[in-house]
């Protein structure tokens, strides 16, 4: 017994050692991996620690959990502290949003932004627009004929929030130090111009932003379809490069083109999806060098840009 016991104890100093390797390396849930350089470095920055990223920009993605697709929840504060929000989830989220945006202190939008009119993306609002102060909303202009955007749109009226119709060209006033420029739809674009209009459409028609600040660039890019993202990088080339991409459609089989990707050649791709929709798009990602998040594997995603690199602070690791 005593010849075991004197075994076991040598296994242990090289597992207790390998185990500080790590650490020391890190390879913790705080640990930030930082875009453009590919190193990879302990750093703290909690979620909800706001007070950590004054004077930066910073992008949080919100895991909204749910029994069905969840959608989209973007808060994206400016090195002022002017608060954006891109999307909202579904209206059953709107609540557990809500109590996230309370939990981090904000309690008024400068401005929200809704890609496109499906339910996983605006639905959220029908809670936020009550909510929360909200100073102005930005659109992609395109109506939809659901109970959930009619509710929004009867919000709006009712509190009188200032909203608008944005399209390509624009650039959208938010914060003295990031700009904000419309790369999609086309400007004149309506249902009434299009054979048909379902799904697709109105996926392909979702606002695209360009944000930068300083060197940093992020691409956003709501539910757009392959047939977009080949429009796209077809009219833009290399202007769509970007440290951090949203892998359009959630990261779903619908979207992500390898044309696409290589055009943007992301840094860092987020997968905003309470599950892994493809493998095979997660893959192609990574075959690209870029390095991927889903916020229904990592949860909450914390994105730190000081106007040079990019650091990612996800929930999980």
């Amino acid at each position: 017994m005593k010849r075991i016991r004197n075994w076991l104890r040598k296994l242990a100093v090289p597992a207790a050692l390998g185990f500080s390797l790590l650490l020391a390396a890190g390879c913790s849930p705080t640990s930030a991996v930082e875009s453009g350089n590919g190193r990879t470095a302990a750093a703290k920055a909690p979620f909800y620690d706001m007070a950590s990223n004054q004077g930066k920009l910073s992008i949080r993605y919100f895991h909204l959990q749910s029994q069905e697709k969840s959608g989209d929840a973007i808060l994206i504060t400016s090195p002022e502290g002017k608060q954006l929000l891109v999307d909202a989830g579904i209206p059953e989220t709107g609540p557990k949003l809500e109590e996230q945006l309370t939990k981090l202190g904000v309690n008024k939008l400068d401005l929200v932004v809704n890609t496109h009119p499906h339910i996983d993306h605006i639905g959220g609002l029908t809670t936020l627009l009550h909510t929360k102060t909200v100073d102005r909303l930005i659109h992609n202009g395109i109506p939809h004929q659901t109970e959930t955007y009619r509710k929004v749109q009867s919000i709006l009226q009712e509190k009188q929030i200032p909203h608008e119709a944005a399209a390509e060209g624009m650039k959208i006033e938010w914060s003295p130090s990031v700009s904000m420029e419309v790369l999609n739809p086309p400007q004149g674009t309506t249902p009434d111009k299009y054979e048909k209009w379902g799904t697709e459409e109105h996926n392909n028609h979702s606002l695209v932003l360009m944000m930068a600040y300083g060197d940093n660039r992020i691409l956003l890019t709501g539910d757009l379809y392959k047939t977009q993202e080949y429009a796209l990088a077809d009219k833009y080339g290399g202007k769509l490069k970007a440290d951090l991409l949203h892998a359009p459609h959630h990261g779903d089989m619908t979207s992500s083109s390898g044309t696409f990707i290589k055009a943007v050649n992301p840094g860092i791709t987020v997968l905003s999806a309470n599950f892994l929709q493809s493998m095979d798009v997660l893959k192609r990602y990574e075959k690209e060098g870029a390095t991927v998040y889903n916020t229904g594997k990592n949860g909450h995603l914390l994105f730190v840009a000081d106007g040079k690199t990019l650091s990612a602070y996800p929930e999980k690791p």
